[in-house]
């Protein structure tokens, strides 16, 4: 039976690490560098007994004991651990980066990797508390198929990209764009709704306009027809700031969408397409092009 270690054991690799233990997976063992510094190590040792994880007293350590390292740590970190086990890592391990980095990142992280260790290049796709294991994964790199062929029969939900270290940290980083910026415009139109007590309205009015059984449709749909009204909405925009400074408030999304309906103005899109939306978005590649 292979043997899984976690290199960090925060949220992520805890729940993981629940998740398998229902499955009936035994074989998992983990590290921290907080293991033993309060408050955090009393929390990994209740996490690690509840999960039934062996801890181990260092990464050196860890990485003798097991035959798949899963480091899940912080982004800004995953270039300084991963050169720090490198000399540990043995042929034949399977190197699995989970952290939420871009490509770039992960291209480093691989080829800080030993001859003989194969890399894998993780994106988690959605939120791990509640999901556990089963989060959706997008994996990519050398190792990619062979850890979605054993972390699928364990349960999770891992799909193996056709491509190189860095594929599947893109995706997640493109979606970030929409999922991090969605929920900053949210904020920021409720909180200038508030001002007039309109909040509620606000937001009921935007769950109208997005609800849609076919999100794609709906997504090409709004595209197409921005980019051909970019220069008329990018005026109105400017009432939308000009109306959120007056009252004091933080305008950085709204700027942020005006200069992008700016941008697409730039491209002479309405010119391009003759003044009417194209049929779908993937048209507006060529255009760009």
């Amino acid at each position: 039976m292979k043997t899984i270690g976690f290199l960090g054991f925060g949220e992520a690799s805890y729940n993981i690490a629940g998740g398998l233990r229902e499955e009936g997976f035994e074989a998992i063992h983990a590290y921290d560098a907080a293991w033993e510094t309060p408050p955090a190590a009393a929390m990994i040792a209740e996490r690690a007994a509840e999960t039934a994880v062996t801890l181990h007293p260092s990464a050196e350590a860890l990485v003798a004991a097991v035959d798949i390292v899963i480091c899940s740590i912080s982004a800004n970190a995953a270039v300084p651990v991963a050169r720090r086990v490198a000399p540990f890592l043995r042929h034949g391990q399977l190197y699995v980066d989970l952290n939420s980095a871009g490509p770039d990142t992960k291209v480093q992280v691989e080829k800080l990797m030993p001859e003989g260790v194969i890399f894998v290049d993780v994106a988690v796709m959605g939120t791990v508390p509640g999901n556990r294991h089963k989060v959706p994964m997008l994996a990519s790199g050398p190792g990619a198929a062979a850890f979605a062929e054993l972390g699928n029969s364990l349960g999770m939900k891992i799909t193996a990209l056709d491509g190189p270290t860095g594929k599947a940290s893109a995706s997640k980083m493109f979606r970030s764009i929409f999922m991090k910026g969605y929920v900053m415009l949210l904020l920021e139109a409720v909180i200038a709704g508030r001002s007039f007590g309109i909040e509620e309205d606000v937001l009921s009015s935007i769950g109208q306009s997005l609800k849609t059984d076919d999100f794609r449709r709906t997504a090409s749909d709004l595209m197409c027809r921005a980019i051909i009204h970019a220069e008329r909405r990018e005026h109105e925009m400017d009432e939308v700031v000009a109306t959120l400074r007056s009252l004091g408030l933080d305008a950085t999304m709204s700027v942020a969408g005006k200069e992008k309906l700016a941008w697409c103005s730039a491209q002479g899109l309405r010119d391009y397409f003759g003044g009417k939306p194209p049929a779908d978005f993937q048209q507006i590649f060529a255009a760009l092009r």
